[in-house]
């Protein structure tokens, strides 16, 4: 039996709601209802509910910081929340931070309402199940074999190696092993972003991803989710072999935009081949972990990838890339440091084109490097620490990183020469994506333009947008925009035909306070003195 709060602010709802509930020769007990959250807080102690039925828009304390207090109180039970039509942002914040599910006020029927209930006390029949000590009957025994799978593959999962040879496992590890029999098994690793692209949560995300992979596997017969890193997650799935009709690139899909749709949260899936063996399934285990190594490119952060692609120590194309940055270093005189860096930036898009390892990759350009320090184009009066670049070459976590590094190092050799011109990436070298975006800040510049329009516009996803924009050009597409609408700015002041009012609206920016701000730090003065000073 478990027990059922209802907290909604009017009384009529709560009433409607106890009524809706078919109590007698049910699972639950009418444990009490609360007017605001603060009581409702005080019910829960004082009752010990299982469920907790609330309204997400109350007066003392709402649906959202009731879920949060529960937490923090030790709340083991579920939470249902119900919303009207024009709460959805609402209901998605409590969902990510924790409650079972939702429902509309005005489309409230009892056998949705108990069949909702019922799906919530199997939650809590599962998680009662799993706390209970173990025992010697047939069903504990079951559930204790499930518990040596799990225990056998996150092992496994954390392992460098996988470790196959059946030998090595004892009877009890062999036993556990042997309830695959008759099941296919999925295997899907998850990453959430880092960085300045991360979306930290309030919960951790393994309850919400096995909400997902319910969901999307309702006939399952286990679900295991691993958490070895911050940012990663392993999720295996099994069902009847006879089931065995889901594509995972699909599933992976479907949990990417679930994700995103009903929690707000931005992941990448990489899934392996259904497998229907312990053997199979370690395997398709290692070949997730060994795909990993093309995350370090930008264009294998978003979306789904198979564990099918691995990468690769080189090809013909990377070979034929490699000798022309080779080639660049017998070059000497005006832009050879130049040359050398556009050459190691197209070596760089034929390692992610051809899904070459960030090993190989790091290799050559460390040894890129070590020949530009011998170039006749370095007769340099003070010397140069060339390991320290190496040193941070090999430490590079993405290829975006790395294409910083090479512009920095050769901005310090430029500036190490005299030469005094730092290096920018030219907009030929740069891909396709990334032109297109540039031609739409300097078309809509005048525009409220967002990095959602950008992104639409040259179809990518913002985190990957943002990531792939910044090592292109060094800066943000916020920083960009707002340089595009200066250099607007100062041409139209230095005409002498516009007031500063007017030439802030005309680009786009039309408080004026933010507008002398933003062309002081450009210039070094205030847009009022531009016909008196030269530009910066």
């Amino acid at each position: 039996m478990y027990k059922v709060i209802i907290v909604d602010d009017e009384m009529i709802v709560r009433h409607a709601v106890k009524t809706i509930i078919k109590w007698e020769g049910s699972r639950f007990e009418y444990a009490g209802s609360a007017s605001s959250g603060v009581s409702a807080m005080e019910l829960v102690r004082r009752s010990n509910a299982d469920i907790v039925i609330t309204d997400i828009k109350m007066a003392e304390m709402d649906g959202l910081k009731l879920i949060k207090c529960l937490l923090a109180d030790g709340f083991k039970g579920e939470v249902l929340v119900l919303s009207n039509y024009n709460d959805f942002d609402l209901v998605r914040e409590a969902l990510k931070f924790g409650a079972y599910d939702y429902m509309l006020k005005l489309t409230l029927k009892t056998e949705t309402f108990m069949q909702t209930l019922e799906e919530m006390a199997a939650k809590l029949d599962a998680k009662r199940r799993y706390f209970k000590p173990q025992t010697t009957t047939a069903a504990e025994q079951a559930d204790g074999e499930l518990a040596q799978l799990y225990d056998l593959l996150k092992k496994h999962d954390q392992a460098e190696e996988p470790q196959l040879n059946g030998n090595i496992f004892n009877q009890k590890e062999r036993q556990a092993i042997s309830r695959l029999q008759g099941l296919c098994c999925y295997t899907f690793t998850l990453y959430m972003p880092e960085g300045e692209h991360a979306n930290y949560q309030t919960l951790d995300f393994h309850e919400t991803l096995e909400k997902l992979a319910e969901g999307l596997f309702p006939n399952k017969h286990f679900l295991f989710v691993f958490h070895p890193r911050p940012n990663r997650y392993t999720l295996i799935i099994s069902t009847p072999l006879l089931q065995n009709n889901v594509d995972p690139e699909e599933i992976a899909q479907r949990l990417i935009k679930l994700s995103e749709m009903y929690y707000g949260q931005v992941i990448s899936v990489t899934y392996g081949q259904p497998a229907t063996s312990f053997k199979h399934l370690i395997e398709q285990m290692s070949l997730n972990r060994q795909a990993e190594a093309l995350r370090f490119y930008a264009a294998y952060q978003a979306g789904c990838q198979s564990n099918a692609r691995l990468a690769a120590d080189t090809n013909e194309r990377f070979r034929e890339a490699e000798a022309q940055l080779r080639e660049s270093l017998r070059g000497s005189g005006d832009g050879a440091i130049e040359r050398w860096v556009e050459q190691a930036f197209l070596l760089m898009e034929s390692a992610a084109e051809h899904g070459i390892h960030s090993k190989s990759l790091k290799r050559i350009v460390a040894g890129g490097i070590w020949g530009l320090s011998n170039a006749a184009a370095l007769q340099m009066d003070t010397p140069w620490n060339e390991k320290g670049w190496i040193e941070k070459v090999e430490a590079a976590d993405s290829d975006s990183s790395l294409k910083l590094i090479i512009k920095e190092l050769s901005n310090e050799i430029l500036d190490s020469l005299g030469q005094g011109v730092q290096l920018s990436a030219s907009t030929s070298s740069l891909r396709q994506e990334i032109r297109q975006a540039l031609a739409y800040l300097n078309k809509h510049f005048a525009d409220r333009v967002s990095i959602s329009d950008v992104a639409s516009y040259v179809g990518l996803s913002e985190p990957y947008l943002c990531q792939l924009f910044k090592a292109e050009t060094g800066s943000s597409i916020l920083t960009r925009l707002n340089e595009i609408r200066m250099n607007r700015a100062y041409d139209m002041l230095l005409s002498g035909k516009y007031l500063v009012k007017q030439v802030a609206i005309e680009v786009g920016i039309p408080d004026p306070f933010y507008f002398n701000r933003l062309f002081r730090k450009r210039y070094g003065h205030p847009p009022k003195n531009v016909k008196s000073m030269p530009p910066v």
